[in-house]
């Protein structure tokens, strides 16, 4: 049995060093010659094998360069178990690091000063390390020149009255749309005979709806604004909040 040479290792034929019976010698005529012929056997195996005799050579050629992944294989697999004993007689093992190594490597490391690039190469300040004075810190106070700023902007004036925006505009959201589109879709369960009907009674429906929720809007706005009293106040908003809710309710938004 011999060291596995690095080019049989390249090509995947280490299994024949383990198995070589000449003296483990490196660089000797038996070592090239065997190098050689082997190498003529890897380049005669076809990338795409197509017929069977190729794809059982291609297979053995795998098996013999990856033994651990085809030592479960029926047939071949002792044989593949065994050259994995074989090549781990000759595997390095590392042994494992003692207490004392760990603790040194930890202190070595602990003694090698960090250098940070902000600190100690930009910070290029002579009270890096220490704070300036009173005396210092005052002088460089009187040195440094106060920032005038001489556009302040629009100053708010609390008593100013402030326009009113006109929307009138921005109609915002199609509300008659809205009322289409949901009367269509009421509709639509309804039998083709009735859906016209259906539709524009719907629509209808919503559209009073929406004009009498309107109009309890204006007034409990009216109402606000007018100032007046507070049972008053609490009773058109208690109603305009039950009708909020039954005209929620009745037009689905």
């Amino acid at each position: 049995m011999s060291m596995p040479r690095k080019a049989m290792k390249e090509m995947g034929f280490q299994t024949c060093c383990l198995l070589c019976d000449a003296a483990d010698i490196v660089g000797t005529e038996r070592c090239r010659q065997c190098i050689a012929t082997h190498a003529v056997v890897r380049d005669a195996l076809p990338d795409h094998p197509v017929s069977p005799i190729d794809q059982l050579a291609v297979e053995l050629m795998q098996m013999l360069a990856n033994p651990h992944r085809w030592d479960h294989d029926p047939v071949h697999g002792p044989t593949l178990r065994k050259y994995q004993i074989l090549a781990g007689e000759f595997a390095d093992v590392t042994p494992l690091a003692t207490n004392e190594e760990v603790a040194d490597l930890f202190e070595r490391q602990a003694q090698k000063s960090k250098t940070s690039v902000i600190r100690d190469v930009a910070n290029q300040s002579q009270w890096k390390d220490i704070a300036p004075s009173l005396a210092e810190a005052r002088e460089i106070n009187r040195e440094i020149t106060p920032v005038i700023d001489s556009s302040v902007g629009a100053r708010t004036v609390p008593s100013r009255e402030i326009e009113k925006v006109d929307v009138s505009d921005r109609p915002g959201e199609d509300r008659g749309l809205s009322d289409r589109v949901a009367a269509a879709e009421k509709g639509e369960k309804a039998s083709k005979s009735q859906r016209e009907h259906v539709e524009g009674s719907e629509f209808a429906r919503r559209q009073s709806q929406r004009k009498a929720w309107e109009g309890e809007v204006k007034g409990v706005s009216e109402l606000l604004d007018g100032g007046a009293s507070p049972s008053t106040d609490s009773d058109t908003i208690e109603g305009s909040e039950s009708g909020d809710d039954s005209v929620d309710d009745e037009l689905d938004i």
